[in-house]
């Protein structure tokens, strides 16, 4: 009975704790919102901080969190943006308590623009059935989008929040999103301005609008109405086309609402594609709510499309003369925005074609048609586009980089990967250095071949990688700073480094490249909340591969890593240049690194193992043809380990220009288990390489 008390009062004991640290840090959020309505900030800032770092913190208000990145960034505290992003991630991974609970749903809403529908879908899942994982993924999120994961600072984070702010006190016709805004944030917090906006009233333009429906009509409409050809003076005598104009006339003022519009236009946001992606805004007709609207069309009421519902036997004159309101309303419409953007210029002209081409005197459904495939044009750029983009991040150059994994097993058997980052800074290193008037202290001058980190000490490339866990959190974060070496050819010899990381899963990764200027006197290109030191940057989310098989009675064969003879400038840990993009200059030796693992050893205590390599052509659609080999040999190989380690010289003078597929089998003798590797290279010209980067 005594150990069952003291388990009872412990489990007691822990719960009143929680609850006491809850009831507290509800106090804190209290205290600290009181103190920014008074002006008191950095105090608000300070208590809220307290209430996540002091001490040994675990649980934690998620609203503080909130509150706290809302208001650094609504006031612009830059010197807070790095403690706000510590403290968002901990709001989302680390709440505790129902305002918590309802913090994080409001949250997942505030989110819903950049996630879509599917991942808010599968939060609100998470979230309804109380999963911890709903957080984490959430913190996940915003892990995969940060520009710098190597600096606690989440940049594009902040600029979410910027976004939010901005809205908040820009688009305010009403209050129907969860930021107390109209519809225009919805899109503002995805891509932030638009490159060109256009605004205004669509109008009837009253002194105008017989004759223009005149100018519209007479030509085709009167005629087929009336079935003989006549021209416009003797059609505008008519009586019973007199009478339908007028009619006609008097349906547009009753169907049209005057509604004001709002249309943002965003240049090169779909990859390849020269259009712009539309957002139109404007005056809703069913909710007279400034809205987001799917096309020019909606401002149109959908009785205008059925007029047969009020007036039937206006109805039947209009849809003899192949009219509707409509139809009249969107060809005035979209005359009206004919010189704003291409796109409403040409749905102008495809509904005048329409409507003169048509021939026979009944074409009910031409006007809903048409609005229809407006709608699906203006979605067709929507859905190409990606789901946000960051302005910062173009503010600053973007380096060109790669990642290239290799997996391995050490002698203990346990899998591990080599991973190579190689980049080029050249071109931002230029961009700064002449935006700065080659003022960049050092003694050193822009020579071919030169290192220019060397020559110009201020200057730093810092290549790193990190692996996160499960729950997100780093468990691995490594630097590395390589040499950047002046090149008319990039490819010739970009900035690598060399990471060699536990395998243990498919961990999520990241590997990013910043180009730094250590220089007080410079400046950078743009303002943004990267580092003031920050020149150029880029960096790639993935996953480590696969591991390797452990098991010692499984054959197993480390990933194949080719290269070619380059005493000057070898790859380590190897002793030739590993070509990491597959590229082999025309002319030289392919060397092939392989390892093989779990070899069962034959009664003398030797193993032996089959290695025998195909090349195969592949064409321009990047089809191997199997029936044509280019190379093909079988090799045995006696030893006496379990473990061979090998760099095998394939001769491949004989191969042209070209892309090829290297096969190697490889066969355990003893145990009769086989393991195929595969992987493709390009044999180039190198002549021509370097003549064309000049």
């Amino acid at each position: 009975m005594g150990l069952k008390t003291n388990i009872l009062l412990t489990v007691i004991l822990l719960f009143l704790s929680a609850s006491a640290g809850r009831a507290q840090q509800n106090n804190t959020y209290e205290r600290g919102l009181e103190e920014v309505r008074n002006g008191n900030v950095t105090r608000a800032l300070e208590l809220w901080y307290g209430a996540y770092f002091d001490g040994d913190v675990i649980v934690v208000d998620s609203r503080i969190g909130f509150e706290f990145i809302r208001v650094v960034t609504e006031m612009e505290l830059r010197s807070w943006y790095e403690t706000a992003t510590s403290m968002y991630y901990k709001a989302l991974k680390n709440g505790s308590g129902n305002e918590s609970r309802a913090a994080i749903r409001q949250e997942i809403e505030r989110l819903r623009p950049l996630t879509g529908d599917g991942v808010h879908r599968q939060w609100l899942e998470w979230w309804g059935e109380r999963r911890a994982s709903v957080g984490i993924d959430m913190a996940g999120f915003w892990i995969q989008l940060d520009p710098t994961p190597a600096e606690i600072l989440n940049e594009r984070l902040i600029e979410h929040w910027e976004r939010i702010a901005d809205a908040r006190r820009q688009f305010s016709k009403n209050r129907s999103t969860i930021f107390g805004t109209d519809d225009r944030s919805l899109i503002y917090i995805r891509y932030g301005q638009p490159d060109r906006r256009n605004s205004g009233i669509l109008t009837l333009q009253t002194l105008n609008i017989m004759p223009w429906l005149q100018r519209q009509l007479l030509p085709a409409g009167a005629e087929r109405m009336r079935g003989e050809d006549s021209d416009t003076e003797t059609a505008q005598q008519d009586p019973q086309t007199a009478e339908v104009l007028q009619r006609l006339e008097r349906a547009m003022y009753d169907f049209h609402r005057y509604p004001e519009y709002e249309i943002w236009f965003y240049e090169n946001l779909i990859p390849g594609n020269p259009e712009p992606v539309i957002f139109l805004f404007g005056t809703d007709v069913r909710t007279d709510q400034f809205r987001l609207q799917t096309s020019l069309d909606d401002f149109i009421p959908e009785r205008a499309f059925h007029p047969d519902r009020d007036r039937p036997q206006e109805a039947l004159e209009f849809v003899r003369a192949g009219i509707t309101p409509a139809i009249m309303l969107q060809l005035l419409y979209y005359e009206q925005l004919s010189a704003v953007d291409p796109f409403f210029r040409e749905r102008l002209n495809e509904l005048r074609e329409r409507i003169l081409e048509q021939r026979q005197d009944v074409f009910a459904g031409m006007d809903l048609d048409f609005k229809s495939e407006s709608r699906q044009l203006v979605n067709s750029r929507t859905i190409q586009a990606p789901r946000q983009r960051s302005v910062y991040e173009g503010l600053l150059p973007k380096i060109p980089m790669q990642v290239h994994q290799y997996r391995f097993l050490d002698d203990e058997g346990k899998p591990y990967v080599l991973t190579y980052v190689e980049s080029n800074s050249t071109e931002a290193f230029l961009i700064d250095f002449h935006r700065n008037n080659g003022r960049v202290n050092g003694s050193g001058q822009l020579i071919q071949g030169t290192d220019l980190l060397s020559e110009f000490p201020l200057y730093e490339v810092r290549h790193s990688v990190q692996v996160y866990d499960a729950f997100w959190n780093l468990a691995y974060s490594g630097d590395e700073f390589p040499q950047l070496v002046l090149e008319h050819n990039p490819d010739e010899h970009p900035s690598s480094a060399l990471f060699r990381l536990p395998n243990r899963n498919r961990s999520f990764q990241s590997a990013s490249v910043q180009l730094m200027n250590f220089d007080p006197g410079s400046e950078s290109v743009q303002q943004t909340p990267f580092p003031s030191s920050v020149r150029g940057w880029n960096r790639l989310q993935f996953r480590q591969p696969q591991p390797l098989v452990s098991h010692s009675d499984t054959l197993e064969v480390a990933d194949l890593v080719l290269g070619y003879p380059d005493s000057r400038n070898p790859t380590q840990p190897f002793s030739f240049r590993v070509a990491n993009d597959q590229m082999i200059p025309l002319g030289e030796t392919l060397l092939l690194h392989f390892q093989v693992y779990h070899l069962t050893p034959m009664e003398n205590g030797f193993t032996q193992f089959e290695l025998t390599y195909r090349i195969y052509p592949v064409d321009d659609a990047g089809n191997v043809n199997r029936e044509q080999t280019e190379f093909i040999l079988t090799l045995n190989f006696i030893n006496e380990e379990v473990i061979v380690v090998e760099d095998l010289e394939i001769q491949t003078a004989d191969l042209g220009v070209g892309l090829y597929e290297l096969v190697v089998l490889f066969t355990d003798t003893e145990s009769g288990q086989s393991r195929e590797r595969l992987i493709r290279f390009e044999v180039t010209d190198d002549s021509l390489r370097r003549t064309a980067s000049r």
